[in-house]
């Protein structure tokens, strides 16, 4: 087993562990985890979350980690300046009683997952401005690592176009100002990064070469190394490489990784028609051949950027993503479904 296999496999039993504890106390399966259950059954259906949409475009989101059910819904949206698009936050949480939603909440004090995200609402403030902001994703150094120490450090890494291309960027607690992701930009177009468990990989895309592709970073770990902040935004040592095993001759865009599953947007032939959801699986040490989510999930028109939450409970992958279908409020909405059954 090649050390980045080993990692995933260390990584997924650390998300699932404290589910499977909570069932061997509890006696009883939590919700999204039993299969026998209304609310664990695996999500087909297509649902508009229609709490957080708005008459216009809102798409680009992320749902950070969360054990408890408590969250909250971060995306762009042009509600606020109508013309460009801005994150907005709303607390959230799941309700199961007529079947998985996600319902708007309420910000409260205390308890462990609002500590870890104490201040996230100060961070996209710090992101916003007379600008495009992209693919925002909000990580807790408690919660979205695997690493030594105990900090509550709380980032926000998320995409501008500030300066006319859009710019990997991002913000953290404190007085400190947004900054630039130096080494991952490009005099072209650079966004929509995501960061593995371990913080030896990033991923995101690029137009560098002309159309939109997806790049992998490298950033050399021992298995014990703190992540530190420092370490992602200026690593001493890095490679950077494109994706040939998922890009090609159209756009490739908006990668997502959770456990060893990566969701992208790509416009290649064989889809729906527009920007269809792709996934792919990292098995044996390689990425497989991106598979088309299928049409209960892809449409005509476009789909955008998916995201896989983490929600260590639930036995298959729940997603969030957009469209500008019919149907919805106007413009892009966003929508959440399983992508594919079972993971264990």
């Amino acid at each position: 087993m090649c050390l980045c296999e080993y990692k995933l496999k260390i990584a997924d039993m650390r998300r699932t562990l404290p589910a499977i504890i909570l069932l061997l106390v509890a006696g009883c399966w939590p919700p999204g985890m039993d299969p026998d259950r209304k609310d664990g059954k695996f999500l087909s259906d297509v649902v508009n979350l229609e709490e957080f949409n708005s008459e216009y475009d809102d798409y680009n989101s992320d749902l950070p980690s969360n054990r408890y059910g408590e969250t909250h819904l971060v995306f762009s949206s042009k509600r606020e300046r109508k013309d460009l698009l801005n994150l907005v936050y709303f607390p959230a949480f799941m309700e199961y009683d007529k079947g998985l939603q996600l319902k708007k909440g309420t910000e409260r004090a205390g308890g462990d997952y609002h500590e870890s995200f104490s201040g996230a609402a100060q961070l996209i403030n710090k992101a916003n401005g007379n600008f495009n902001v992209y693919g925002p994703r909000l990580m807790s150094h408690y919660r979205d690592y695997t690493s030594v120490g105990n900090t509550k450090s709380l980032w926000l890494f998320y995409a501008d176009d500030a300066s006319g291309d859009m710019d990997i960027k991002y913000v953290q607690k404190g007085d400190e100002a947004p900054a630039p992701v130096q080494y991952l930009n490009s005099p072209a177009d650079d966004a929509y990064p995501t960061i593995s468990f371990m913080g030896d990989k990033i991923y995101f895309c690029s137009n560098r070469d002309g159309n939109f592709d997806i790049f992998e970073v490298t950033i050399p770990r021992d298995e014990r190394e703190e992540i530190t902040l420092e370490s992602l935004v200026n690593p001493s040592k890095y490679e950077i490489r494109k994706m040939d095993e998922l890009s090609g001759a159209y756009n490739d865009k908006c990668p997502y990784l959770y456990d060893n599953v990566m969701v992208f947007v790509s416009d290649r032939p064989g889809g729906q028609g527009g920007e269809d959801i792709y996934y792919s699986e990292y098995i044996d040490g390689k990425w497989s051949a991106p598979v088309n989510a299928g049409p209960r999930i892809n449409t005509a028109h476009n789909e955008y950027r998916p995201i896989l939450p983490s929600l260590p409970n639930f036995n298959y992958h729940l997603m969030i993503f957009s469209s500008n279908r019919p149907g919805g409020k106007g413009g892009y909405d966003l929508y959440m479904t399983g992508l594919k059954e079972r993971r264990w």
